[in-house]
């Protein structure tokens, strides 16, 4: 069996279970997309409110015009700065998942520094699902992304355990290290979803 890429996902093996690392930069195309959005929106919007600004010099009715003409600009910054901030947060986010026969345990980072961790007991897992991320998804690629996600036996939790998993070869192959090192096979009987 080829190893896994390791540009999206490193496994390292380890007496207790496993330990895999899902790096940044893993879509850098994604990002690539969002951050051009975002500046198609933020500069058209930029350059109208500074061409809107000597509008405050005419008195009130400047002021109302000003006004009026805001409503329709700032949304476009607004929405500009968001997605430039998300193509941020998807090329400089990692993901750490340890799988042990006692616990899975999640470790989100952004530009290396900790800024999450979620843990649940092997026994309370009830599922982990499959889901299709449309959001790396390109209108001409037949692969599909793919992350897992665990769910918990009283539903109103779930943890990704996995992300950015290219086809579904390698989500299987993900989902199955996992299953085996949570000691989770009573979840392939009814199926892991």
């Amino acid at each position: 069996m080829p190893p896994l890429p390791d540009n999206i996902v490193r496994l390292t093996r380890s007496p207790q279970g496993i330990t895999l690392f899902f790096p940044a930069l893993r879509n850098p195309g994604a990002a690539l997309m969002l951050a051009l959005f975002g500046l198609s929106c933020f500069v058209p919007g930029f350059f109208a409110s500074i061409a809107m600004a000597p509008f405050t010099a005419h008195g009130p009715g400047g002021m109302i015009a000003l006004w009026l003409m805001s409503i329709f600009i700032l949304p476009f910054i607004g929405f500009g700065v968001l997605f430039v901030a998300l193509a941020v947060y998807q090329v400089s986010n990692s993901l750490a998942v340890s799988v042990t026969a006692a616990e899975i345990r999640t470790r989100r980072h952004l530009f290396g520094l900790g800024i999450g961790e979620r843990r649940v007991a092997s026994g309370d897992v009830a599922a982990l699902d499959a889901m299709t991320a449309l959001r790396y998804r390109w209108p001409r690629e037949a692969t599909s992304h793919y992350k897992l996600v665990v769910r918990t036996k009283n539903g109103r939790r779930t943890i990704t355990v996995a992300e950015s998993l290219r086809g579904e070869e390698l989500m299987e192959r993900v989902q199955a290290e996992i299953i085996r090192a949570g000691c989770l096979q009573h979840l392939t009987k009814t199926g892991a979803s």
